[in-house]
């Protein structure tokens, strides 16, 4: 074999070699790093779209009366709580409907990462130039209504609502993506009963699990 044969194929091997480091670097310490990074950043991302969605929606004049009826008995006792769950679902769809518009918006900005921070080496975190990952918003936001009783003082119960926004999102990287599920809980609402409150709602009995939300 001549000289020059034998020169391009160690040229070819070393290349190969460096590909195979390269590779094997970035699958097994720059990829773990992303995936923490994103991870935070993504739920920082999703949490300000919520935020920002319940924001514009709810703050029209949304009350605790809009969303509960209370039942009283001829005595004037408290004998049960029911959800008006038309506006419940109303309030649900505006607010997944916004949540997912706030995501994308700000998602078009991806999630940024200095070069140094995935090499792996704490001394070299946050610094170099940024690099740009996508954030893409998979299929639909879900949500489910929860409510919570607590005492707050004799014969006084605070009442709290809340909305928990599931999201799907995939973060688009180099080779793979891989896709993540977050959950928001926002306050709709809440109130202070006076009054006893049935036991069945003090010890854990769920006012949401009647409720068939839409998506």
């Amino acid at each position: 074999m001549k000289k020059g044969g034998k020169t391009h194929i160690k040229i070819f091997v070393i290349i190969i070699f460096f590909a195979i480091l390269i590779f094997s670097y970035y699958f097994f310490v720059s990829m773990p790093v992303i995936k923490i990074y994103s991870k935070a950043e993504t739920k920082a991302l999703t949490d300000r779209a919520v935020n920002i969605a319940v924001s514009n929606v709810v703050n029209r004049s949304l009350t605790y009366g809009n969303l509960i009826d209370i039942t009283y008995t001829q005595n004037g006792e408290i004998a049960a709580f029911s959800a008006n769950q038309y506006e419940i679902n109303a309030i649900s769809r505006e607010i997944i409907k916004e949540t997912q518009s706030q995501l994308e918006s700000l998602g078009n900005g991806g999630i940024n990462i200095n070069l140094g921070t995935l090499s792996g080496f704490s001394y070299f975190i946050g610094k170099g130039p940024i690099i740009r990952f996508n954030l893409v918003p998979i299929g639909t936001a879900l949500a489910d209504f929860e409510s919570s009783f607590s005492s707050v003082g004799i014969n006084m119960t605070k009442h709290s609502l809340f909305l928990n926004v599931k999201l799907h999102v995939s973060v688009a990287m180099p080779i793979k993506a891989y896709e993540l599920y977050t959950n928001n809980q926002v306050l709709l609402s809440e109130s202070i009963i006076v009054g006893k409150v049935p036991e069945v709602y003090l010890n854990g009995g769920s006012l949401g699990e009647s409720l068939d939300l839409v998506g």
